[in-house]
């Protein structure tokens, strides 16, 4: 393993000729480095800045990044698959086609890239923020989503059906035709979300949820498990009516 500290590298050749068994590249500077095509065996990246860099085409068996900043940078059909990535910020990245199926992308920031195509398959999404981004055609089938963060962003057509939910943040996103069926929300938020007759949650526990302004009444509920404070919401939301509990016969 050869550690490099401090550097400022923006020349392809350069890191080429750094590249051993295992780098390790800590709070370097790789802002505006053309890294085009890169392969490695392994990589690993610690506190380092990489602004506006191309890691486009970029091929890696084994890689580690930990609270680095590749904002603006552009990561277009990566190979990174089982890939370590935890704290970074990817925000207004253009990552076209990136096949990271099967990573940890925890507690990173996506707010604003454009994932369009990428493969997130089986990934661990916990704690992350994908703010305003479209995934209507990522790939998400099994990825955790634990505390993840999707307002504004565009979830159209995915499936979540069966899944326990917790801490996930749907605010003003575009649900149309998604399947929450048989899910349990649990401290989960629904405000605003944009829904259908085309999204499902039929059987799911809504209790754990906060749906104020979610417009429930248009998507399908049949079965659906939910708090009389939410069936009011609903209602009042749907057609100005509010629900009031009756106890009297109590």
């Amino acid at each position: 393993m050869t550690i490099y500290e401090n550097l400022t590298i923006t020349d392809g050749d350069q890191l080429y000729d750094m590249l051993g068994d295992e780098a390790v590249f800590r709070n370097c500077d790789f802002d505006g480095a053309d890294f085009e095509g890169l392969e490695a065996d392994a990589l690993v990246i610690e506190d380092c800045t990489l602004r506006r860099a191309n890691l486009s085409n970029l091929l890696c068996h084994e890689l580690h990044m930990k609270d680095s900043i590749l904002e603006d940078s552009a990561l277009n059909s990566m190979e990174a698959h089982e890939a370590e990535i935890t704290g970074c910020s990817f925000t207004s990245a253009r990552m076209l086609k990136a096949s990271l199926n099967l990573s940890r992308l925890t507690d990173c920031d996506f707010s604003g890239a454009d994932l369009d195509g990428a493969n997130l398959f089986g990934a661990n999404l916990t704690g992350s923020r994908f703010r305003g981004v479209d995934l209507s055609t990522v790939r998400l089938e099994g990825a955790s989503i634990e505390r993840a963060d999707f307002s504004l962003a565009s979830l159209r057509g995915h499936s979540f059906r069966g899944q326990k939910l917790v801490g996930v943040n749907f605010t003003e996103a575009d649900l149309e035709g998604c399947d929450f069926s048989d899910v349990v929300f649990e401290g989960c938020h629904l405000s605003g979300a944009y829904l259908s007759e085309r999204t499902r949650f039929d059987r799911a526990d809504l209790r754990g949820s906060f749906v104020s302004g979610a417009h429930l009444v248009k998507a399908s509920l049949v079965g659906a498990i939910m708090l009389p404070s939410q069936v009011n919401t609903m209602v009042f939301d749907g057609f100005g009516i509010v629900v009031f509990m009756d106890d009297r016969d109590d």
